[in-house]
């Protein structure tokens, strides 16, 4: 008897942990079938908020100053690409279209509520020019426009293929190096050997050669400052290939001239100084 109630409470008490396994079963079903339910209704609802805030696009503004773009053809790049809601722009591919055009440096695309969307474009900024119809930007970069009188003011870079990277940094380089001279570069040039030229906007030409140019721009420098300078429109050239020093070649006509000048004032005041004394 003892043993039959013994293998009563031990079945008993299995049949007591199956119920408490189902309970425990039906719990959790019941807890993933809530969160289940209530992650589709937050997506539900999602879905419906987003499709009623992605309205269309009324009213695209772009904004910046153009002188070599045209405002209407950035409107007209754009309106393609406008193909859904506000919402669901893709702000970074029409940014990326719109930096394409060789004319755009930046261009910043916002959304302006509730339908607007506004272009920010900031353009190129043409540095020197390059051949007939090209112009280079700060980092060497080729552009072109079809009228470049407008920028025939920019100084003339020169040189081989593939070579508008080196010759802007070059530029720039000695650009700077200039300045506390008030010197300005009119063109610079680098031909076939590998020799450089430079004309400045005085009028002023320097042979430079093929190596230390910034060295021997340094060297020139010197030279111009303390002895150049107060004699520019009696030079036609300067040649600063050499280590040591510099070759000047003088303009003979503007001397002479000279000469004639100062020899007319001497004439004159010993003229006066005579009358003076008879006086």
């Amino acid at each position: 008897m003892a043993i039959n109630r013994l293998k009563a409470g031990v079945a008993g008490q299995g049949e007591s942990s199956s119920w408490k396994e189902k309970l425990s079963w039906l719990s959790r079903s019941l807890s993933l079938l809530f969160v289940v339910a209530l992650i589709t209704g937050v997506i539900w609802g999602g879905e419906k908020v987003f499709h009623k805030l992605d309205v269309p696009i009324g009213v695209i503004s772009v904004k910046g100053q153009f002188s070599y773009v045209d405002q209407g053809e950035v409107q007209r790049r754009v309106e393609p690409l406008v193909d859904g809601g506000i919402l669901s722009l893709n702000l970074g591919g029409i940014r990326g279209q719109l930096e394409l055009h060789p004319w755009i440096e930046q261009a910043t695309v916002s959304r302006q509520w509730p339908g607007g969307l506004v272009i920010t474009v900031k353009e190129e900024v043409p540095i020197a020019r390059w051949g007939k119809t090209g112009f280079l930007n700060s980092r060497g970069e080729m552009l072109e426009i079809p009228d470049n009188s407008i920028l025939a003011h920019l100084p003339l870079l020169q040189g081989g293929v593939n070579t508008e990277r080196s010759l802007m940094k070059a530029y720039r380089e000695i650009a700077q190096l200039l300045q506390p001279s008030s010197l300005k570069i009119a063109s610079l040039k680098r031909d076939e050997r590998g020799a450089w030229q430079l004309s400045l906007v005085n009028g002023l030409a320097l042979i430079i050669g093929r190596d230390q140019v910034m060295e021997k721009m340094r060297r020139f420098l010197v030279v111009w400052t303390s002895t150049l300078k107060g004699k520019a429109e009696q030079i036609v050239s300067v040649d600063i290939r050499y280590d040591n020093g510099i070759a000047v070649q003088w303009d003979k006509q503007s001397i002479d001239e000279k000469n004639k000048e100062e020899q007319s004032l001497q004439a004159l005041k010993t003229k006066v100084s005579n009358l003076s004394g008879k006086v």
